[in-house]
């Protein structure tokens, strides 16, 4: 087979595998959506030192393991993603940051590209197709460390992200002894592990949650749009739009997380990375604006009392249909600056950047459809197997079980023992959208 180094689609994939990244990954990996880049580098932490008398160096040590990153940049789907990076997807209960800073909240990440101008991940129909055709560049023990999302009119939305990394390794995918071993450190010797394994399925990247078919990515002129505060009009501009809606050309919201490596003693590897609270996030907009008007820049920041106003954004970002594919919550954001620019026979526009504080609790919050983590799997009736699906999304997640012959009635929790054989399937629902799950046999 010839080699290139040229990347084709379908060539070249991400899989992202649960929290903590020190588990099994024999059947729990999930390819990561509508990748566009990847970049992964890494830096060693190199101590040389000198000796009075000596022209050069007499020692040279790695103090710690080197710096590793991956950065990846992708059209955003419908959350899983965010989920593989960390974030939390249900606004209603919980920030975006809730539980990361916890030290061991880390996962691995799994790039698997072939070598040859025939090999295409997506068309392997069975598992061991993948054997002896793919190189995997595995990363252990990844924590997020920026995230940036921005939104434009007529244009997909696109993320920017950054995870470090505490370990890695390249190999040939061959699935000798069952599985390769997985990339993350053990934290009980501080090494890298030596039982758990990681396997390439067919499954992990398809199948495997509802984000697998064709996503909304494209907008319509008011696809975009920010509920505003009542009382954030820029000094001597007023925000178009009707019942405090802005008409939003352009978003962005960022932020970056610092992180304290927590490493034992005599141990290169860090047994966790706690993050440092609370972070700093950014917001900035283009909207249109309308004459002048009132404002004044009093009002947005009150120095009588030293004290700045801070406004709450909610931002629903819009597919072609209308219906809401993601909402974004931004608390008590505060200005930074701002803008106005006029042209001739055009529309005036502002810009505004803000930023606020976020933390596990508060902050930023991000609410989705419901994203299946987790498929029904079918079993035995005799046996008294359960169909079991496990999703996320903004809260309250309704649950209906259908079969062959339509809605089954009082069927509404996330699990359902059938009493007969037949094929089952359910529908998870929230105030954004739904979501099927596969169909699952039972069997006698």
């Amino acid at each position: 087979m010839p080699r290139t180094s040229r990347i084709t689609y379908g060539q070249c994939l991400i899989l992202g595998s649960p929290r903590p990244a020190n588990q099994s990954n024999l059947t729990n990996l999930t390819g990561m959506k509508r990748i566009q880049s990847a970049n992964m580098g890494y830096t060693f932490a190199r101590e040389r030192f000198k000796q009075i008398g000596s022209p050069n160096f007499v020692g040279d040590v790695n103090i710690t393991n080197p710096e590793i990153t991956l950065e990846m940049n992708y059209y955003y789907s419908n959350g899983t993603n965010e989920i593989l990076l960390g974030l939390d997807v249900d606004g209603s209960q919980r920030s975006a940051l809730f539980g990361l800073q916890r030290p061991n909240q880390s996962n691995n990440f799994y790039i698997l590209f072939g070598s040859g101008v025939n090999s295409d991940v997506l068309r392997e129909a069975n598992n061991n197709d993948f054997q002896d055709k793919y190189n995997v560049m595995g990363l252990g023990n990844c924590f997020l460390n920026s995230y940036s999302l921005s939104a434009a009119v007529g244009a997909p939305v696109t993320v920017a992200a950054t995870v470090q990394a505490d370990n890695m390794q390249l190999q040939r995918y061959s699935d000798a002894t069952n599985g390769e071993l997985i990339p993350a450190i053990d934290p009980s010797t501080q090494k890298p592990t030596t039982t758990n394994k990681y396997k390439i399925l067919t499954s992990s990247f398809k199948d495997t949650t509802n984000q697998d078919g064709l996503i909304e990515s494209a907008f319509a002129p008011s696809g975009i749009r920010i509920v505003m505060p009542t009382d954030v009009n820029v000094p001597g501009l007023e925000f178009t739009g009707e019942y405090g809606d802005a008409i939003i050309n352009s978003v962005d919201v960022s932020f970056a997380i610092d992180r304290t490596a927590l490493y034992g003693f005599g141990s290169i590897y860090p047994f966790g990375r706690r993050a440092l609270m609370p972070v700093l996030g950014q917001l900035s907009f283009s909207a249109l604006a309308t004459e002048f008007e009132h404002g004044r820049l009093h009002d947005l920041v009150i120095l009588d009392n030293n004290t700045e106003k801070s406004f709450d954004f909610t931002i629903n970002v819009l597919g072609v249909s209308g219906a809401t594919g993601l909402q974004i919550e931004v608390q008590g954001a505060k200005v930074d600056s701002e803008s106005l620019s006029q042209v001739i026979g055009d529309n005036g526009s502002i810009d505004a950047a803000l930023s606020f504080s976020m933390s596990d609790r508060s902050g930023l919050k991000y609410s989705t459809p419901p994203l299946i983590l987790s498929q029904p799997v079918g079993g035995s009736v005799a046996g008294g197997d359960d169909l079991s699906v496990v999703a996320t999304g903004k809260s309250d997640l309704s649950y209906k079980w259908y079969d062959s012959g339509g809605e089954i009635a009082g069927q509404t929790q996330p699990t359902y023992t059938p009493g007969s054989v037949g094929d089952y399937y359910s529908v998870i629902s929230n105030d954004l959208g739904s979501a099927t799950t596969n169909t699952a046999t039972m069997t006698t």
